[in-house]
C-alpha cells in the first residue's frame, strides 16, 4: 500500500535496548506506535532524561536518528509495536 514512511518494523513482545536510528532522517520524525493488552511499558529517552508511559494505544512522533531511545522490560503483558 502507498505510505509516506519508508520503513516499517513490527516488534512484539521485545525490550528494545537503548539506540539511535542510523539510516533515519534527522529532520523527519518516526511515529512509534504501542498496541497489546495489559502492559505499562516506559519509552525512555535519556537524552532529555524523560520516562514517557506507553500503554496501548498511545503514539508517539520522535526523532530517532537524533535521540537515544529504548524500551526496557515492562513486565506482564503483551507488547506491540509498529515503528
Amino acid at each position: 500500500w502507498p505510505s509516506m514512511f519508508s520503513g516499517i518494523e513490527v516488534i512484539v513482545n521485545r525490550e528494545t535496548p537503548y539506540h539511535q536510528d542510523p539510516g533515519a532522517s534527522p529532520s523527519v520524525y518516526d511515529l512509534l506506535v504501542s498496541l497489546g493488552q495489559d502492559h505499562q511499558a516506559m519509552l525512555d529517552l535519556p537524552d532529555l532524561g524523560a520516562q514517557l508511559g506507553y500503554p496501548p494505544g498511545t503514539m508517539v512522533y520522535t526523532s530517532g536518528k537524533v535521540l537515544e531511545h529504548g524500551v526496557p522490560s515492562w513486565g506482564d503483558g503483551e507488547r506491540i509495536v509498529i515503528a
